[in-house]
């Protein structure tokens, strides 16, 4: 037996409503500034409700269900009740294009699709390519959408009585699709089990408590949202703030005026923050220690933490082991620029291209082995396959491991580029790129960006005949990929460099070692 027993993600949040219905469990505060709260009793209340509509529309034990959400209350309602009902939450990034909502909702064999009102068309160019969905549910602001019924509508029509549809606690709670090296995303299968040991995991390597107040400001659609943040917290009874969107204006007054206690950000919100004006009490707060994650310079780590009087925990986590897996201990030595040791029910290896582990020092490829860990990727044994070693998960990072036993990030194998906390495939971006007419190849690479960490920038070569200009190429690829996977940076180029077998040696383009380029750029 595991040491989350039996249960579901619906039986942790059905004891801790138990134990204090009364105590808050979600604040949630939207772009305009209007704050509403719900405490236990009243959210499950809202969860039953809800959980009892799906079964009604026809949401079978082991169906998908998507979310197309911003941060909110209704997400986390939404999450809670399709788990309840035996079903799977697949969450969508909101800044996805009808191409890849079409692509996620077919993949995924989703029944069913929760949106908020503004992404509904989005999901009209596609409804008739996604035959599957039959459960339309439109939430939040604007009126329902044909063919959709509004969330408010159809949880008034139901009772609040509690109704839990069994699953086995190895059931998928939820499929992620995560950016790899493939041309399309990966849906990586959590399942409940997983979910409830990575709360618990989480909430020991952060040393929460009850009382705890956990800001959740990065999108609920990835895993650092939830299981950061939201699992734990919910883990221990504590108390989830919920931030719709980050503000570099707004954010620290928000989390000083909620009384957070936890906080969890990236280097651009990091930067961000910094760039405001200093106010003399900055450093007043309830703030025990900010989750952090990718390089910093030592002058903003310095800054930061002096400034702002808030230990910053570096650590390290993916998709597939639910957000963190290794962590700095938060009673123990903290190490910069380093991403920890193992967190609890977690071991690391650093192995070389034969899988021999390297000596103390060497950089070679971070494998996981423990538990809580995804269940594979749904219907894609070939990707499962190619990156399980045995029990262990080949991360595709490069790392190494000190005379400590901490782990030190080096650098991403994968051919992955990160831009402000989203990972980007370059070969997804490359495959929008090469079905352009004009096109006959393009590679994508990761240039330095001083705020976001990472920019996208796109080779391309012509075919004969043909003219592109830099806004065309881009124009193309908005209307086939989210905002954030648009190259920033074109460059037009006579050919690739490649090895004598025909490999594309992106090296050389980091390099700058291409020749015959016209380039065009914008900041």
């Amino acid at each position: 037996m595991h040491v989350s027993g039996t249960r579901l993600l619906a039986d942790l949040l059905h004891e801790k409503t138990q134990q204090q219905p009364d105590h808050p469990l979600v604040v949630f505060e939207d772009v305009h500034g209007a704050v509403s709260q719900l405490s236990y009793r009243d959210f499950s209340s809202a969860v039953n409700r809800l959980c009892n509509a799906l079964i009604s529309q026809g949401v079978q034990p082991g169906q998908k269900v998507a979310l197309m959400m911003n941060n909110c209350t209704e997400f986390l309602l939404a999450w809670m009740a399709i788990n309840q009902a035996g079903a799977v939450m697949v969450p969508v990034n909101v800044l996805y294009a009808p191409d890849e909502l079409q692509y996620l909702l077919n993949n995924s064999e989703s029944v069913g699709l929760i949106a908020e009102t503004r992404f509904l068309p989005v999901y009209q160019e596609v409804a008739a390519q996604c035959p599957a969905v039959s459960v339309r549910i439109c939430a939040r602001q604007g009126q329902s959408s044909e063919g959709f019924v509004r969330l408010d509508d159809i949880m008034s029509r139901y009772s609040d009585e509690r109704q839990v549809v069994r699953v086995s606690p190895d059931a998928p709670a939820q499929i992620i699709f995560t950016s790899g090296t493939t041309s399309r995303p990966k849906g990586a299968i959590i399942s409940h089990r997983a979910s409830l040991i990575q709360g618990i995991a989480v909430g020991q390597a952060l040393g929460m408590v009850p009382k705890d107040r956990a800001c959740v400001v990065l999108p609920l659609f990835h895993v650092n949202g939830q299981y950061v943040s939201v699992v734990p917290t919910l883990t221990l009874g504590g108390t989830i703030v919920l931030l719709e969107a980050y503000s570099a204006t707004r954010y620290w007054e928000q989390v000083r005026r909620h009384a957070c206690t936890l906080i969890s950000i990236v280097p651009m919100q990091l930067r961000t923050m910094l760039a405001q004006p200093p106010q003399p009490d900055d450093a007043q707060h309830h703030v025990r220690l900010s989750f952090y994650a990718l390089p910093t310079t030592d002058e903003e780590w310095d800054t930061f933490e002096k400034r702002f009087g808030v230990r910053l925990i570096e650590g390290y986590g993916l998709s597939e082991t639910l957000g963190i897996c290794t962590c700095n201990p938060v009673h123990g030595r903290i190490k910069r620029h380093c991403i920890g040791l193992p967190v609890l029910g977690r071991q690391v290896r650093v192995v070389d291209d034969a899988g021999i582990d390297c000596p103390t020092g060497q950089v070679g490829r971070i494998w996981i082995q423990g538990e809580p860990m995804f269940s594979g990727y749904y219907r894609n044994e070939e990707a499962t396959a190619a990156c399980m070693s045995g029990d262990w998960f080949d991360t595709g990072d490069n790392g190494s491991l000190d005379e400590d036993g901490y782990v030190h990030f080096f650098d991403r194998s994968k051919d992955v580029i990160k831009r402000a906390g989203e990972n980007i495939a370059a070969t997804e971006v490359e495959r929008v790129l090469n079905e352009h007419p004009a096109i006959a190849e393009s590679a994508v690479i990761a240039v330095p960006d001083p705020l976001r960490d990472e920019a996208v920038k796109a080779f391309v070569v012509l075919r004969p005949g043909h003219t592109l200009s830099e806004q065309e190429v881009q124009g193309w690829c908005a209307s086939r990929l989210a905002r954030f996977k648009v190259p920033s940076f074109v460059s037009f180029i006579d050919e690739l460099p490649k090895t004598s077998i025909g490999k594309i040696m992106k090296y050389v383009l980091k390099q700058g070692g291409s020749h015959g380029t016209q380039e065009a750029s914008r900041p």
